[in-house]
Formats: structure tokens, C-alpha cells, sequence
């Protein structure tokens, strides 16, 4: 049985969020967790205004997060929401 795992990863991290019967389903769920977090991005954005490295480091954040494909998006070293598909026995 296949299940996908949606969460995300970084370079000291690995979370796994949700776990799902159908891909549709994981879709779905990584899209939400993709748009969770770009809005914590561009709220990071609005409270860090005055500081140039973080701002530009918030700008490139916010381009990668609006990428809506997950084979396709790469958040560098900061939080990438992936699905993972893992074949597990009943």
C-alpha cells in the first residue's frame, strides 16, 4: 500500500506534517502547508523591513514558496514543503 508523507525539510530539519491514502489528498495538504509558509514569510517581510541581508534573504523565500509544483520547488536552506510516497504493508 502506497501512502505520501507532505511535511517539509531544511538543513537541520526533516518534518513530517500529514500522511495520506491519495495523492490527491497529499496535494492538497502541501499546497495549505506551502501557503503557511509563504504567509509566515511575507509576515517575516512586514516585521523586518529595516534589515537589507533578511529582507533580500525574505524576498528570495517568498519567489521559491510560490512555486505550485512540488517536484519543481526548492526553498534552498530554508523550510521546502515536500511529498514523499512510501509503500508500507498492511
Amino acid at each position: 500500500m502506497k501512502v505520501y508523507l507532505v511535511g517539509d525539510y531544511g538543513p537541520e530539519h526533516y518534518n513530517v506534517k500529514s500522511v495520506h491514502r491519495t495523492k490527491t489528498g497529499a496535494l492538497k495538504a502541501w499546497n495549505r502547508h506551502r501557503l503557511y509558509l509563504l504567509q509566515d514569510a511575507k509576515n517575516s517581510l512586514k516585521n523586518h523591513k529595516n534589515d537589507k541581508y533578511y529582507k533580500d534573504m525574505l524576498k528570495e523565500m517568498i519567489r521559491n514558496l510560490s512555486c505550485k509544483d512540488p517536484k519543481k520547488i526548492d526553498n534552498g536552506t530554508q523550510e521546502t514543503p515536500f511529498i514523499e510516497e512510501k509503500e508500507i504493508e498492511e
